[in-house]
């Protein structure tokens, strides 16, 4: 897995082989946002304080190219907020946000706090294959 993805993400590699430090570049800063866990299906770990939290939507944040790009590869998400462990995967993330950019920060999708847990990433989830089995085949 090369270092450098794009000029506004980077991964960055740790002693541990499968262990990577995600670096995002803007124009005026660089900030560390979490850490991608490459083994299995992939992970991203981050921290948010209650300084993150959007309140007008109660929801919290992540950078729209982490979780959009083709060549990141994970499955789940899990954010330690506050002391709080929010688990979801990806794909539930991107469906179930709302895209937000605010001046001079990156673009970012933000998943109310309500929405997080593997139980409604599953049940999701479980939906879209009923509905490919219902659909997908056409005779």
């Amino acid at each position: 897995m090369c270092s450098k993805y794009n000029q506004l993400l980077e991964l960055l590699p740790t002693k541990h082989s499968h262990l990577f430090k995600v670096k995002l570049n803007l124009e005026f800063q660089t900030r560390f946002i979490g850490i991608l866990d490459t083994s299995g299906e992939g992970k991203f770990l981050t921290t948010r304080k209650g300084k993150h939290l959007f309140r007008k939507t109660n929801s919290l944040g992540l950078n729209e190219e982490l979780l959009s790009s083709p060549d990141i590869h994970f499955k789940y998400i899990t954010i330690d907020f506050e002391g709080t462990i929010l688990n979801t995967t990806r794909m539930y993330f991107k469906t179930h946000s709302k895209l937000f950019t605010f001046s001079q920060f990156e673009k970012q999708y933000f998943l109310p706090l309500q929405e997080f847990g593997l139980n409604k990433t599953k049940e999701y989830e479980y939906s879209l294959g009923t509905q490919l089995s219902l659909f997908g085949v056409v005779a």
